[in-house]
């Protein structure tokens, strides 16, 4: 949970951290012309950068390209397109990041491996650099402090909305400020999912930490959340930290790292909700809390089975308190527990206790179950593992929307 000295700002942007400017446009990759389908996100000082990539061993050119260009010490830019993937479409995708990268690298007067691009879309389709390098320059012409939402809406593929958040916490005696906007709706699955994130800070800190602290919220917040089964070839995480805040730099793992990393995490945190609650026709989301677990690693593959359980799901879409579909998963996992010990619970309705089916809770549990949003606590014995892990129920809209994606 947010603290009470960390400020929440629901109209924050990736532009309310000091030092970033940002804008967003139609340059002609979508069909819809009323639909964003670029961004571009500029420090207006250097600052390093991090990023965490898919998993899939089918890489789209961007994730490619930014992967190395990732490692340079200094970064200004994030240029993202939306509505193509720019993925399995022969090496004119390949010289279209490039030629993209060296656009904006010239219309920003900077080194061109300062710059990280994203993309996001339809497989397989020729990318049209024409047209996007045509918009380059007028990116650059409306970059401004008030862009951020602009730039949320660029980056959208079948989201209905943009992902936004901005926190800030005193550290010292100066202010810093961690935001983010992400994009994904479908294909969320570890590790990552079909998503975009970019996150700013005007904190100071080393590349390797900034780099670490990533790392750890990326492990506790993405890749432990799942709309589908599917992973995407073009997901990505970055962060850039500018130094503006004023701030000491952090040079190593003492309290004030610790502080930005609980942060950063919670940013994370908020925005993999928000993508849960956006996800491709979800009509519930529900966190599992999974404890009792002989260690986190058993925990989280046991939390993993259930969530991502297709019986699972749609006793989800029902609101269907059908708790033997937990316990079969359960035991599909691999995971060691005595059944005896089993408790589960919706929300503070519990069902199970100690393998015993609790009748009269029922009625209380398919009343949570028909709620947005609520939390299935699973005990599964008495060892200190435990995990928080994000999922959704899985309807028919989700069918709909992805039997006619292309």
């Amino acid at each position: 949970m947010i603290q009470s000295n960390w400020e929440k700002r629901r109209r924050g942007t990736i532009t309310t951290p000091r030092g970033f400017v940002a804008s967003g446009l139609y340059c002609g990759i979508k069909k819809n012309k009323k639909k964003y389908d670029a961004a571009l996100v500029v420090s207006r000082t250097p600052a390093v950068a991090a990023g965490t990539f898919t998993t899939n061993k089918v890489k789209a050119w961007p994730v490619l390209y930014t992967m190395k260009a990732i490692n340079a010490p200094r970064h200004r830019a994030y240029l993202v397109s939306s509505g193509n993937a720019n993925c399995v479409n022969g090496p004119k995708g390949k010289i279209a990041v490039e030629e993209a990268a060296a656009e904006v690298a010239k219309n920003l007067k900077v080194p061109v491996e300062e710059i990280l691009i994203a993309q996001t879309g339809l497989i397989g389709a020729p990318f049209p650099i024409t047209r996007f390098k045509r918009a380059i320059p007028r990116l650059v012409r409306r970059l401004s402090c008030d862009g951020g939402r602009s730039a949320a809406k660029g980056i959208l593929t079948t989201d209905l909305s943009p992902k936004e958040v901005a926190l800030s916490f005193p550290l010292g005696k100066k202010k810093v400020t961690i935001a983010a906007m992400s994009k994904g709706a479908g294909m969320v699955h570890p590790n990552m999912a079909t998503m975009l994130c970019f996150i700013t800070t005007d904190i100071a800190i080393t590349k390797p930490l900034l780099r670490r602290a990533l790392r750890h919220a990326v492990d506790d917040t993405f890749n432990k959340m799942a709309i589908d089964n599917d992973m995407s070839t073009n997901d990505m995480v970055l962060a850039m930290a500018n130094g503006q805040s004023g701030v000491p730099t952090i040079q190593k793992i003492d309290r004030e790292y610790r502080l930005f990393r609980e942060v950063l995490k919670e940013v994370c945190r908020i925005i993999a909700y928000k993508m849960a609650h956006d996800g491709e026709g979800v009509s519930h989301v529900c966190t599992l809390r999974l404890s009792g677990a002989k260690n986190p690693t058993e925990a989280e593959k046991a939390a993993r089975q259930i969530a991502n359980s297709m019986l699972f799901k749609t006793m989800l879409a029902g609101s269907d308190p059908n708790w033997g579909r937990i316990v079969a998963a359960l035991g599909a996992s691999g995971v060691a527990f005595n059944p005896k010990q089993i408790n589960i619970s919706f929300d503070d309705a519990m069902v199970v206790h100690h393998g015993s089916l609790r009748v009269l809770n029922i009625p209380k549990a398919r009343k949570v179950l028909q709620k947005k949003g609520y939390t299935i606590h699973i005990v599964i014995g008495k060892g200190r593992g435990r995990v928080e892990f994000i999922t959704t129920d899985l309807t028919t809209k989700y069918v709909s929307i992805n039997a006619s994606y292309s």
